[in-house]
């Protein structure tokens, strides 16, 4: 009998503020790059004010992460 697998999923949720719109930053294939960030990392100077935008309305704007 096969192994049974198990997929981790993760999301970096957050609302635009300019248009409202659900952003999953992580739906970005370009998050990651230039940012030595650790997944799950919150509270530290490297996750506070994270420049990203929102694919729906192209608005800038900075996020804090959390977990």
């Amino acid at each position: 009998m096969a192994d049974v697998t198990a997929t981790w999923s993760i999301s970096l949720d957050c609302d635009c503020p300019a248009c409202g719109d659900h952003v999953d930053l992580l739906a970005d294939d370009d998050f990651w790059i230039g940012r030595p960030l650790d997944c799950v990392e919150h509270h530290t100077a490297r996750s506070r004010d994270v420049e990203v935008f929102c694919p729906a309305c192209h608005h800038e704007f900075k996020v804090d992460l959390d977990y």
